[in-house]
């Protein structure tokens, strides 16, 4: 689906790396989707039985939190794109847990990484929202709040899953560089309507360029942990 180069390059590269190692697979698999209640990953696995579960309106199946409503082995791949960093810390592990039992071949995870860079980013990001009296967005705000996963827990899952690789993807100067672009308006509204169409062609090039730069192992720079959990 060629909508999908319309999104977000961060939103892009997510789903894209998720897809991708589904893809690795095969295609004639269930995918359970833990806090995707937005669908995005139906974009870029067309033809998939995707089902969606999350505490918020919007998904196939609402849950408490807490447990998980699914049973061992439901779902042949159980995905989780930027969830992890909207719980308390202490509840992370727990939460891979019980996706890892619903996953019959592969559990894969994407979220944000505490790494030097993006900790400063945000939290020159939150003070930017404070210094114009602007209210800061909620998702930033729960980062703030739990944390980013950081590689303290990344060695908790590589300790308990031996099958777990942990890998760092994502440049912090390239997502700096998209939130700027996206946040850029002009107080003409005729032009900002041609701004807003050429954010457009920003996308696409950008998400189309993104396989190539988003590998990097540098505990500094990367802005993203992917984990993959294959059951034996």
């Amino acid at each position: 689906m060629l909508n999908k180069y319309l999104l977000p390059p961060d939103v892009f590269i997510r789903h894209w790396l998720v897809a991708n190692e589904i893809k690795k697979t095969g295609l004639d698999q269930k995918v359970l989707d833990v806090g995707g209640s937005l669908g995005e990953m139906r974009k870029f696995l067309p033809g998939v039985k995707i089902v969606t579960t999350d505490v918020v309106p919007g998904a196939d199946i609402l849950y408490d939190g807490k447990k998980l409503p699914f049973k061992k082995g439901e779902y042949a791949f159980v995905v989780s794109i930027d969830t992890l960093e909207h719980i308390p810390s202490g509840r992370r592990l727990d939460l891979i847990g019980q996706m890892t039992d619903i996953a019959k071949r592969k559990l894969i995870l994407i979220a944000p990484f505490a790494s030097i860079q993006h900790e400063k980013y945000e939290k020159k990001l939150v003070e930017k929202y404070n210094l114009i009296k602007s209210a800061v967005p909620s998702y930033l705000l729960e980062h703030r709040k739990y944390g980013l996963v950081t590689t303290a827990q990344l060695n908790d899952v590589s300790s308990k899953y031996p099958s777990a690789i942990c890998s760092l993807v994502g440049r912090v100067w390239l997502d700096r560089l998209n939130f700027s672009v996206h946040m850029f308006e002009v107080k003409a509204g005729k032009i900002n309507r041609i701004i807003y169409y050429l954010k457009f062609v920003w996308n696409i090039i950008l998400n189309l360029l993104s396989p190539w730069i988003i590998f990097n192992q540098n505990k500094v720079s990367a802005s993203r942990a992917l984990i993959i959990i294959e059951k034996l």
